[in-house]
Parts: structure tokens; sequence; C-alpha cells
């Protein structure tokens, strides 16, 4: 009687996980970073033209979101002061721009200006500091924080998300 001995398992690696984790582990390429940016950096300038559309608006705004979201999560600290100013700055902004309860574009004081050009400066030095992981991390966090209080979501936070998720 012989005795079978079962077939030799081979063990294979797959490489996904691995590409997975390396790529959720790395800083974003200045080509993502740039056309993660691009939709702000163009609502900013809307803004500072005094053209601003409501969604140019909110997309500042989502973007303040999520700086602050990094802000929080402590890999990039010491800037929520600037991202609160630029807050209030986007609030006033919005006040002056629904007085008439409708949309309106309105024009900036230097302040507020200041407050969010200085802000968005400081958005992109978080996010050539910060691994996609990262990044993807905060957007979710803004998004929900946006959410729960019954806010619209407009999206540069699910742009930059949907930015991410094609670069890797």
């Amino acid at each position: 009687m012989t005795h079978s001995r079962p077939p030799r398992r081979t063990h294979r690696t797959s490489l996904a996980p691995m590409r997975l984790a390396r790529n959720a582990a790395t800083l974003l390429t200045p080509p993502e970073l740039a056309k993660t940016l691009a939709p702000l950096r163009a609502a900013t300038q809307a803004l500072r033209e005094g053209v601003a559309t409501e969604l140019e608006w909110s997309i500042v705004a989502s973007s303040i979101y999520v700086a602050q979201a990094i802000e929080q999560q402590g890999v990039v600290r010491g800037l929520g002061e600037h991202f609160r100013s630029a807050e209030v700055a986007l609030h006033g902004i919005e006040q002056r721009a629904m007085a008439s309860g409708e949309w309106k574009a309105t024009a900036l004081y230097y302040q507020e200006l200041d407050h969010i050009n200085t802000a968005v400066d400081l958005h992109e030095f978080q996010l050539m500091r910060l691994s996609y992981s990262e990044v993807s991390r905060a957007v979710n966090k803004a998004t929900g924080e946006i959410r729960s209080t019954s806010g619209r979501i407009i999206t540069l936070a699910a742009q930059q998300a949907d930015m991410l998720r094609e670069a890797s």
C-alpha cells in the first residue's frame, strides 16, 4: 500500500495588496496635486474677481472643511487658526451674496481675500505632505461632518477623493 501525499501547494502572493498599500502610503505626485487643486484655484480666482457662483463658493468652503479635517488628524498641525479665519470670511461672503434670498456674486473685502488666499496656500502645503490614505480619510471626515449638519456636498471634497482614486 502506498501512501499518497497530498499535492504540494504552491504559495502565490498577489501583488494587488502590496500595490494598494504602496499607493495608499505614497505622497501625491505634482500632476495629481495640480489636478486636485485646479478647481479650487479656479473657484478662488472667481471669488477674488467678484464673479463667483454659489458652486464656486462651495468648492472653496469644502476645501476649507477638508483642510480643517487634515488639521484634526494631526499630520500637519498648527494651521487651524488660518482655516478658521477663512471659514469666517466665507461665511461673511455667503451672507452678502444671499442677502436677496438668491445667490448674487459679491466683491470681497481685502481681509477676506487675504484669509482665503492664505488658507488655499496652506491647504496645498498640507496636501503636499500627506499620503493618499491620509487625504482620503480627511475628505471622508469632512464629507461626513458636512452631511451631519445637513449641508450640501458640492464638491471639491468629492472631486478630490475621485481624483485620488483615479490616480491610484
